[in-house]
């Protein structure tokens, strides 16, 4: 039996999630952005594991149109890892309709508590709904999470050895269906947020596309020294850099590869994130996120 974990990662969390399960289950790990440009995604493998970070309480856009290209899902065991600042929402169920549209079914989804790396709105009488804040944990907290990672992906690992069924975790149900129910992310969800990211149109884009417009909130202040490493680290090419200087294309994921990964954290989102703290995963170098 053969394994192939899929993953997507800005900061480094579901790589290192997803390099614990390969190594546990003997597996072969793929970046998720190296291979959703291709029209069908084909693989050998028994076993498909999909490990992503948790956007807008949802699925990223990127993992969708991956799935959307993967090919005889019907006999295949797959399983799913999301990790989030948070919790995991609804996305894995959502990952399960996406999954079932191709013909396959989940069989497994689990969700693991990661250190938090978005940024959150500052609710500031002045320059309402355009400061952000990182939030920061102290590292006694950010070890705990990792610790609590290790021994949750043994337990993960065993029951994917197992080809064990029927585990689907999701956190704050009731008022993410009720959120469903009433079509507040296509209305309301969606109007805020590409409010917040100073996106002054309009567009038809569903709310999860819609989040490649939030790059409007993104800049490079006087620290950037035309280094290109926002260009590069940029999972799908969203960064161009003129005169030295980056420029988004508005085909954003909002993994803020770009915002942590500048090595004179000289992008900012908003008006309030100048001089705040970055991150990344510990056990992930510039290097990985650039292979």
């Amino acid at each position: 039996m053969t394994a192939a974990i899929y993953y997507f990662s800005g900061t480094g969390n579901s790589l290192v999630v997803a390099r614990s399960i390969a190594d546990q289950i003997g597996g072969e790990v793929m970046p998720i952005a190296s291979l959703v440009s291709k029209e069908c995604i084909e693989t050998d493998s028994d076993v498909i594991g999909l490990v992503f970070p948790v956007y807008n309480q949802g699925v990223p856009y990127i993992v969708k149109r991956f799935i959307d290209r993967l090919m005889d899902l019907e006999k295949k065991y797959i399983f799913a890892v999301c990790t989030s600042g948070s919790g995991p929402y609804l996305s894995l169920e959502y990952l399960d309709r996406m999954v079932r549209s191709k013909n396959g079914k989940l069989a497994a989804g689990f969700a693991i508590r990661m250190p938090y790396n978005y940024v959150s709105p500052v609710f500031a009488v002045k320059d309402f709904l355009k400061k952000f804040t990182f939030r920061e944990i102290s590292p006694e907290e950010q070890n705990k999470l990792y610790s609590d990672c290790e021994s949750k992906l043994e337990r993960i690992c065993q029951f994917v050895d197992g080809r064990s069924e029927g585990v689907i975790e999701t956190s704050s149900a009731p008022m993410e269906h009720l959120i469903d129910f009433l079509n507040l992310r296509e209305t309301l969800q969606k109007t805020v947020w590409l409010k917040i990211a100073g996106f002054e149109g309009t567009t038809t884009l569903s709310f999860q596309e819609s989040m490649q417009l939030m790059d409007y909130g993104f800049y490079s202040d006087e620290k950037c020294s035309s280094c290109g490493i926002c260009s590069r680290v940029c999972p799908v090419g969203n960064i161009k850099l003129d005169e030295g200087k980056p420029i988004w294309q508005h085909r954003c994921e909002q993994c803020f590869a770009c915002f942590h990964w500048c090595p004179k954290t000289a992008i900012q989102f908003g008006c309030n994130t100048a001089g705040r703290k970055r991150y990344h995963h510990p056990y992930v170098d510039l290097s990985d996120m650039l292979e």
